[in-house]
């Protein structure tokens, strides 16, 4: 049951998609139909056309050419595959049981995922002024194809959705995608899709057993009938052992070099005869056609009687509540796409994506989130958002910041500061080492410094406690204040703290300690690894300091691993 993402490496691919398995055309299914609002542009819906697909992939778009050429040749990728397979009870249900309202479930889950990648997943890379920029479009044209078997031809009830690429950008012309965030949120696709099939076997009456990640199966189908109808897992898992790991254990790479590994060609069996074949299997495990009947029954009962979720309204309003508050302990502004995914799976299969798009809209609206744009790690912007609580946080912040600056008598004047730096320089020097001129303008910076919060910026190996800090706090000490050293971690302050002379502390013990308190105007507080406190952290120290009259000196990198609470407080300061 794994939603997987995969690059097409030519438009001739276009065939296997087509091929047999008969596509339910005994049950008037369509094999294939268009999806998004690319494709609507394009005058595109209903089954697709071989032909207007392979031309479709191979870049001609509107009656012109995408991609680029280099040596008179046009190089274009054709478009991306996000397959999505239901769970193996799903697939017995719907195909060997006969219950053909969970493949209009399937189906049903599979639009809402590509509606979510759709808006928040499409975009064009954009060139200005030398630059490149990744620029939301919101709009996709995807083919997809409905099977029903795996290739070791076992029950297997999958989607095909081919993503063209192609999509139009604020100006109306066709570009090609950039695909990153399918891969970045493969995850998240998944999750969604299942999130939204188990609340369609939910809507049937199914009985729901969750497991981790969003994973499920359906209550009542027996593990045994599952195992001997999954011929493929078994061969995936049979490779994986023999490369000394699991499907727990195994990296997502390991696991496709043993789904390739293990890749049967595709084969043509008669649909018929295939399920004769598997209710053969099912009936020699004990779940025969009238253990699947009663499975079937019993939904039904339980459909009709409405032990379905009440209030969904409530129910969405609170997951959305849950979710903002779980990624808002770690983020400050979190994407909206993983908020969904996160309100979906604590709700997992009591309500639907829509409902939760509309629980989070509703939150907008009333203010309970606050639109942000999210920024990955290589820049890139997403739909976002942060909370009330996340803002005034850092407006406290940055008040009491700026409430400190200029009320502090500085602790030398410039010409004793000058002094006191070039003695401590020629001490270090006759001990072997040099100080550099960033140290000096530095140390110079915080003992003429007029500002009750300070803050130093230091890269990593650059020596800043033994020279910077050291002379301040012994200069801080002279001066009749009384210095202490802290960080975040008990490490950091221990660190710190013998290199200053000093029991290091941590600074969430320092905050709830009585020595934190009534220091009165004559302290400094030195904070090691500043740029690891959180915005919520470094907000209850300012407070405390300001409550104490303490100086803070704060010592971090912008550029290392941030707080793993949410907010990247020492970056704003």
């Amino acid at each position: 049951m794994v939603t997987s993402v995969s690059a097409l490496t030519s438009a001739g691919q276009a065939a296997s998609y087509y091929e047999a398995d008969d596509y339910y055309a005994e049950g008037g299914f369509a094999p294939s139909e268009w999806f998004g609002e690319a494709a609507a542009s394009l005058g595109l819906s209903g089954e697709v056309d071989r032909g207007q697909f392979a031309e479709l992939l191979e870049g001609r778009v509107a009656g012109q050419q995408l991609g680029t050429t280099r040596d008179g040749k046009v190089e274009h990728r054709p478009g991306w595959d996000i397959t999505f397979s239901a769970p193996k009870s799903v697939s017995i249900m719907a195909e060997v049981a006969g219950d053909k309202r969970l493949v209009a479930a399937h189906a049903a889950a599979v639009k809402a995922a590509l509606a979510h990648v759709e808006q928040h997943m499409a975009a064009t890379r954009v060139r200005e002024g030398g630059e490149v920029r990744r620029e939301a479009t919101g709009n996709l044209a995807i083919a997809t194809f409905r099977h029903a078997t795996s290739r070791a031809q076992d029950p297997q009830l999958h989607t095909h959705a081919v993503i063209l690429n192609a999509t139009q950008d604020k100006d109306g012309n066709w570009r090609s995608l950039e695909p990153r965030a399918f891969y970045q949120l493969q995850k998240e696709i998944g999750a969604i899709y299942r999130q939204e099939l188990a609340h369609g076997a939910a809507q049937l009456g199914y009985r729901i057993d969750a497991g981790k990640d969003a994973m499920f199966e359906i209550a009542g189908v027996p593990e045994t009938v599952i195992e001997a109808l999954s011929q493929r897992t078994a061969a995936i898992d049979a490779r994986l052992a023999e490369r000394g790991t699991s499907r727990e254990e195994a990296s997502a790479a390991e696991k496709q070099i043993a789904a390739l590994d293990t890749r049967e060609a595709k084969s043509h069996a008669d649909h018929k005869s295939l399920r004769a074949e598997w209710r053969a299997k099912a009936e020699a495990t004990g779940f025969g056609e009238v253990a699947q009947a009663h499975v079937i029954a019993e939904a039904e009962e339980r459909a009709k009687a409405g032990e379905l979720a009440a209030s969904p309204e409530i129910l969405a309003a609170r997951a959305v509540a849950w979710a903002a508050a779980k990624l808002s302990e770690r983020q400050a502004v979190f994407p909206a796409s993983t908020l969904a995914r996160e309100a979906g799976d604590h709700a997992f299969g009591r309500l639907s994506h829509s409902a939760i798009s509309d629980a989070i809209a509703q939150a907008g609206e009333r203010g309970a989130l606050v639109p942000r744009a999210f920024l990955d790690r290589r820049g890139a912007e997403f739909a976002g958002f942060t909370t009330p609580e996340a803002i005034a946080t850092e407006q406290a912040m940055l008040r009491l910041e700026a409430a400190g600056r200029g009320v502090a008598a500085p602790l030398a004047s410039p010409l004793a500061a000058a002094r006191t730096v070039e003695r401590a320089a020629r001490q270090s020097a006759r001990a072997g080492f040099a100080w550099t001129d960033d140290q000096k303008r530095a140390t110079s910076a915080l003992l003429t410094s007029r500002d009750r919060v300070a803050a130093v910026q230091g890269y990593a190996g650059m020596a800043k406690t033994k020279t910077v800090l050291a002379t301040y706090a012994r200069e801080a000490a002279k001066s009749g204040l009384a210095v202490t050293a802290l960080a975040p971690t008990a490490s950091a302050a221990t660190v710190l703290g013998e290199a200053l002379g000093l029991r290091g502390d941590t600074v969430a013990r320092h905050l709830v300690s009585p020595e934190a308190k009534g220091l009165g105007k004559g302290a400094v507080w030195i904070v090691d690894e500043a740029s690891m406190l959180s915005a919520r952290d470094m907000a209850a120290l300012m407070a405390s300091a300001d409550k104490a009259g303490a100086r803070l000196v704060l010592v971090g990198d912008v550029r290392q691993l941030g707080s793993v609470g949410a907010g990247a407080a020492f970056a704003q300061l």
